[in-house]
């Protein structure tokens, strides 16, 4: 529960987009902030957040993060200025990271391998549900009430949560002493700059930055575009991202039943970027026709096809790094999720930053993304036969 309320923040408030907008006097591209800087800042936040809670404990760090997260959730609703919004997401962000990061150390602290595995598969559960749930939940607030409303209702929904955490989570790293009199802040940067150094790693890395910046461009650009352009109503906007979800949980049904055929981890992630090029063309064939239903049709199964490719490469993609790197395998799994943000948050920019229709926007922003993602697979296959 703490994982979804947290990551649907993310989504929540999506259908608000326009009408804060109004609410603030500002461009799309000065709102699209409160998604891209929250993304760079959770890139930011996961590089450090479980190592700060091996040296000062998972309760402590996990629990000034939840109650940072209320804060911000109620300043943001509070807010008058945009400022303060973009300010105030970037402390939300740090607590879903947080959420997201200690709670699989906690799992890892507590439970055998077997178990670890079926416990992560519930807490997942929570990152499937968000895309689901939080755009319909948000679109219904912001038609009884505004944007600031999603805010309210994060913030209420997390306190009892927080007094349940207080409860029920005890400390599990028992490690502290042994870990700060081994910790190295030099160290620590120097795994992730020896990282970076992998071409191997790095061409992966592409990949799945690029397949997600062109999901986030959706993500971003796409109230304007059905609410705004085609007059789509908030709610039935929602109802797209319930078909977002389940092409999600078709493409992770799809990669578990290639996986337990054995097909390599390499070949399906190239099914997945075929996927991601298919619905990149379905999502260009709008552009072959002035019927509005059509265009809308391309652009959100496009859309939904685009969502199923992640699916399909990112699982993958990490079992690859961190059977590359070995005993540096969580330093470059945390890497990985770093840059996964951070190109997140710039295909939430460059959508914003293109001055035509919020379609054309999408096209070509979507364009861009896969065909670096194309080139990241032509370098992996490039770096693997080298390594």
């Amino acid at each position: 529960m703490l994982l979804f309320s947290t990551q649907a923040c993310t989504d929540i408030f999506l259908s608000g987009l326009p009408q804060m907008a109004a609410t603030f006097n500002e461009t799309m591209l000065v709102t699209n902030l409160t998604i891209s800087i929250y993304n760079y800042s959770q890139a930011f936040f996961v590089l450090f957040i479980g190592v700060i809670s091996d040296l000062n404990g998972r309760r402590s760090t996990i629990l000034i993060c939840l109650v940072l997260h209320i804060v911000a959730s109620i300043c943001i609703a509070l807010s008058n200025s945009i400022s303060i919004v973009i300010l105030m997401r970037i402390i939300q962000a740090l607590g879903s990271a947080a959420i997201y990061i200690i709670l699989r150390l906690i799992i890892k602290d507590t439970m055998e391998k077997k178990a670890q595995i079926h416990a992560t598969g519930l807490l997942v559960i929570g990152l499937v549900l968000s895309p689901i749930l939080a755009p319909t939940v948000g679109a219904w607030i912001i038609h009884f009430s505004n944007w600031r409303a999603c805010f309210w209702v994060i913030a209420i929904f997390e306190m009892p949560l927080l007094i349940w955490a207080l409860i029920t989570i005890k400390e599990t790293n028992h490690k502290q002493l042994e870990f700060r009199a081994s910790f190295s802040i030099k160290n620590h940067f120097l795994s992730y700059y020896l990282i970076l150094k992998d071409r191997y790693f790095l061409s992966l890395a592409l990949i799945v930055g690029a397949t997600f910046a062109a999901f986030y461009a959706f993500i971003s650009i796409s109230s304007y575009l059905y609410i705004n352009q085609y007059n789509i109503g908030n709610i039935n906007y929602s109802y797209i991202f319930i078909g977002i979800a389940l092409f999600y949980l078709i493409g992770n049904r799809i990669m578990s039943n290639l996986n337990a055929n054995n097909t390599s981890p390499q070949k399906i992630i190239k099914i997945g970027i075929y996927t991601s090029l298919f619905g990149t063309a379905l999502i260009l064939a709008a552009l072959c026709t002035q019927e509005r239903f059509a265009i809308l049709t391309f652009i959100t199964i496009g859309s939904c096809f685009l969502r199923l490719a992640t699916a399909l490469i990112n699982p993958p993609v990490q079992v690859v790094i961190t059977n590359h790197f070995l005993e540096k395998g969580s330093y470059a799994l945390g890497l990985l999720t770093c840059i996964q943000y951070s190109f997140a948050a710039i295909g939430t920019m460059t959508v914003s930053w293109l001055s035509l229709q919020p379609s054309h926007n999408f096209m070509i922003s979507t364009l861009i993304f896969i065909i670096l993602s194309i080139i990241g697979y032509v370098l992996c296959f490039k770096n693997r036969i080298n390594t």
